[in-house]
C-alpha cells in the first residue's frame, strides 16, 4: 500500500496504452505540455507502456507510478497492480486485463460484441474488494463512471484510437483532502498518426 496524502488536493495525471514504439513512434506531442499545464503532482500509467523511455519522459513532468500491461511482459520493474491510499481513498492502479484468460476472452468478445464496460465492472473488484477508485486502461475506451459507490476511471489511449468515437485522451483525477474524488477525461488534438508517426492535423484520432 502506497500512502499519498496532503492537506491540499492531490492532482494525478492518468495515461494508458501509449504503445511506444510498437504502434507509434513517440508520445502524443501535446500530452506532456498538457500534463505540465495541469500542475499534476503525480502521473499514473495504467500499462501498455512498451518502452521504458515513456516513463522517463513522463518523469520530466512529475513522479510516475506505472503498472505493466499485456505488452509489458519484459518490463520486470513494473508490477501488475499497485494499491494506494490517496488522501484517505483506497485506489487500485492496474492495466485491466486481469489475467491472460480474460485477455483472450475479451479479444473474442470485442470482435463479436464490441467494447462493453460491464466486463470490467465485474472483474476489477475481484482484484481488491475494498477499493473505492479503480484506475485502469487496456480497452482504449475512456471511462469516468461511478457504479456501486466506486469510481471506474480509464483515461483511454493517448496513441491508438478505437471505434466508435476514435478519440485520443488522457485523464486527470483530483483527490481532495475531505475524501472527495473528481475525474476528468481530456481530449488530445492537433496531431494524427500516419504510418506510425505523429503529424500535424486537425484531429488526434485518425489511424492509418
Amino acid at each position: 500500500m502506497i500512502d499519498l496524502r496532503s492537506d491540499r488536493t492531490i492532482v494525478i495525471g492518468v495515461v494508458a496504452d501509449t504503445h511506444v514504439p510498437d504502434r507509434v513512434n513517440a508520445l502524443h506531442p501535446r500530452l506532456l505540455p498538457q500534463l505540465e499545464a495541469r500542475n499534476v503532482d503525480y502521473i499514473f500509467h495504467a500499462g501498455d507502456i512498451s518502452t521504458p523511455r515513456v516513463v522517463d519522459d513522463l518523469r520530466s513532468i512529475a513522479p510516475v507510478y506505472a503498472v505493466a500491461g499485456n505488452r509489458d511482459w519484459f518490463l520486470q520493474s513494473h508490477p501488475r497492480h499497485l494499491q494506494f491510499k490517496i488522501n484517505g481513498v483506497d485506489t487500485l492502479l492496474t492495466h485491466g486485463q486481469v489475467n491472460f484468460y480474460h485477455y483472450w476472452i475479451d479479444k473474442g468478445k470485442n470482435v463479436f460484441q464490441g467494447y462493453q464496460f460491464d466486463r470490467y465492472a465485474k472483474r476489477l473488484p475481484s482484484l481488491a474488494l475494498d477499493v473505492e477508485v479503480f484506475i485502469y486502461g487496456h480497452s482504449h475506451h475512456a471511462e469516468n463512471r461511478r457504479l456501486d459507490n466506486r469510481l471506474y476511471f480509464n483515461p483511454g489511449s493517448s496513441s491508438v484510437a478505437e471505434k466508435p468515437d476514435f478519440r485520443l485522451t488522457f485523464g486527470i483525477i483530483q483527490f481532495h483532502p475531505d475524501g472527495g474524488v473528481n475525474g476528468e477525461i481530456i481530449a488530445l488534438e492537433g496531431a494524427l498518426v500516419r504510418f506510425g508517426k505523429w503529424q500535424s492535423g486537425d484531429s488526434g484520432c485518425q489511424q492509418e
